[in-house]
Protein backbone atom coordinates (compact mmCIF):
# COMPACT_ATOMS: atom_id res chain seq x y z
CA UNK A 1 0.00 0.00 0.00
CA UNK A 2 0.83 3.32 -0.86
CA UNK A 3 -0.69 5.41 1.76
CA UNK A 4 -1.06 2.88 4.92
CA UNK A 5 -0.34 5.66 7.18
CA UNK A 6 -3.12 7.93 5.97
CA UNK A 7 -5.37 4.55 5.80
CA UNK A 8 -4.29 3.62 9.57
CA UNK A 9 -4.93 7.56 10.16
CA UNK A 10 -8.21 7.27 9.16
CA UNK A 11 -8.79 4.60 10.90
CA UNK A 12 -7.69 5.64 14.32
CA UNK A 13 -10.35 8.74 13.76
CA UNK A 14 -12.84 6.22 13.10
CA UNK A 15 -12.37 5.07 16.05
CA UNK A 16 -12.24 8.69 18.26
CA UNK A 17 -15.54 9.07 16.38
CA UNK A 18 -16.99 5.72 17.85
CA UNK A 19 -15.97 6.62 20.84
CA UNK A 20 -17.30 10.35 20.44
CA UNK A 21 -20.57 9.02 19.32
CA UNK A 22 -21.12 6.40 22.38
CA UNK A 23 -19.97 8.40 24.54
CA UNK A 24 -21.76 11.70 24.33
CA UNK A 25 -25.03 12.51 24.75
CA UNK A 26 -27.28 10.10 22.56
CA UNK A 27 -27.96 11.74 19.14
CA UNK A 28 -31.36 11.96 17.50
CA UNK A 29 -31.52 9.56 14.90
CA UNK A 30 -35.31 9.95 14.49
CA UNK A 31 -34.97 10.56 10.76
CA UNK A 32 -35.12 6.74 10.55
CA UNK A 33 -37.98 4.98 11.73
CA UNK A 34 -37.61 1.31 11.82
CA UNK A 35 -37.78 -1.25 14.72
CA UNK A 36 -33.82 -1.68 16.00
CA UNK A 37 -32.28 1.18 14.21
CA UNK A 38 -29.85 1.34 16.96
CA UNK A 39 -28.80 -2.00 16.52
CA UNK A 40 -28.41 -1.56 12.85
CA UNK A 41 -25.92 1.15 13.88
CA UNK A 42 -24.23 -0.63 16.06
CA UNK A 43 -23.83 -3.35 13.75
CA UNK A 44 -22.71 -1.18 11.03
CA UNK A 45 -20.17 0.70 13.06
CA UNK A 46 -18.16 -2.59 14.23
CA UNK A 47 -18.71 -4.19 10.81
CA UNK A 48 -16.93 -0.79 9.34
CA UNK A 49 -14.09 -1.02 12.05
CA UNK A 50 -12.71 -4.17 11.55
CA UNK A 51 -13.22 -4.19 7.87
CA UNK A 52 -10.92 -1.14 7.87
CA UNK A 53 -8.50 -2.72 10.06
CA UNK A 54 -8.22 -6.23 8.88
CA UNK A 55 -7.19 -4.67 4.96
CA UNK A 56 -4.36 -3.03 6.54
CA UNK A 57 -3.00 -6.28 8.94
CA UNK A 58 -3.35 -9.33 6.40
CA UNK A 59 -1.61 -11.62 9.03
CA UNK A 60 -4.30 -13.73 10.80
CA UNK A 61 -3.17 -13.37 14.13
CA UNK A 62 -2.81 -9.29 13.96
CA UNK A 63 -6.73 -9.96 12.16
CA UNK A 64 -7.63 -11.58 15.65
CA UNK A 65 -6.18 -9.27 17.89
CA UNK A 66 -8.00 -6.49 15.74
CA UNK A 67 -10.98 -8.48 16.50
CA UNK A 68 -11.08 -9.40 19.96
CA UNK A 69 -9.73 -5.46 20.17
CA UNK A 70 -13.20 -4.22 18.70
CA UNK A 71 -15.08 -6.71 20.74
CA UNK A 72 -13.78 -5.27 23.75
CA UNK A 73 -14.16 -1.92 22.61
CA UNK A 74 -17.90 -2.59 22.61
CA UNK A 75 -17.92 -3.95 25.83
CA UNK A 76 -15.98 -1.48 27.57
CA UNK A 77 -17.97 1.13 26.13
CA UNK A 78 -21.53 -0.03 26.79
CA UNK A 79 -19.58 -0.26 30.64
CA UNK A 80 -18.58 3.04 30.48
CA UNK A 81 -22.44 4.24 28.97
CA UNK A 82 -23.86 2.72 32.37
CA UNK A 83 -21.99 5.18 34.07
CA UNK A 84 -23.06 8.12 32.70
CA UNK A 85 -26.13 9.78 33.69
CA UNK A 86 -26.94 10.43 30.39
CA UNK A 87 -26.83 7.01 28.44
CA UNK A 88 -27.26 3.11 29.59
CA UNK A 89 -26.10 -0.24 29.71
CA UNK A 90 -27.22 -2.55 26.88
CA UNK A 91 -26.38 -6.26 26.74
CA UNK A 92 -27.88 -6.24 22.79
CA UNK A 93 -26.03 -3.21 22.06
CA UNK A 94 -22.81 -5.15 22.85
CA UNK A 95 -23.91 -8.29 20.83
CA UNK A 96 -24.56 -6.10 17.68
CA UNK A 97 -21.34 -4.69 18.00
CA UNK A 98 -19.44 -8.27 18.47
CA UNK A 99 -21.79 -9.44 15.78
CA UNK A 100 -20.77 -6.85 13.39
CA UNK A 101 -16.88 -6.95 13.83
CA UNK A 102 -17.37 -10.92 13.91
CA UNK A 103 -18.73 -10.41 9.77
CA UNK A 104 -16.16 -8.46 8.74
CA UNK A 105 -13.43 -10.63 10.04
CA UNK A 106 -14.82 -13.59 8.52
CA UNK A 107 -15.45 -11.62 4.94
CA UNK A 108 -11.56 -10.52 5.38
CA UNK A 109 -11.34 -14.22 4.05
CA UNK A 110 -12.79 -12.97 0.98
CA UNK A 111 -11.75 -11.17 -1.80
CA UNK A 112 -13.57 -8.48 0.20
CA UNK A 113 -10.40 -7.66 2.16
CA UNK A 114 -8.65 -5.88 -0.81
CA UNK A 115 -10.69 -2.84 -1.22
CA UNK A 116 -8.68 0.03 0.47
CA UNK A 117 -5.37 -1.87 -1.73
CA UNK A 118 -7.54 -1.62 -4.46
CA UNK A 119 -8.78 2.41 -3.85
CA UNK A 120 -5.15 3.03 -2.58
CA UNK A 121 -3.58 1.42 -5.96
CA UNK A 122 -6.09 3.95 -8.21
CA UNK A 123 -5.07 6.98 -5.78
CA UNK A 124 -1.64 6.32 -6.47
CA UNK A 125 -2.15 5.89 -10.03
CA UNK A 126 -4.06 9.29 -10.44
CA UNK A 127 -1.33 10.60 -8.09
CA UNK A 128 1.52 9.89 -10.66
CA UNK A 129 -0.35 10.46 -13.69
CA UNK A 130 -1.02 13.76 -12.93
CA UNK A 131 2.60 14.50 -11.72
CA UNK A 132 3.77 13.43 -14.89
Amino acid sequence: MHYRKLWLILGILYIGFILAGSLLREPDISIMSFEYKDKVIHFTAYFILVAWFVQLYKKTSSRIIILVGAILLGVTIEYLQGMTAYRSFDYFDGIANSIGAICAFLLARTSFDSILSIIDSKLYHLQTTQQN
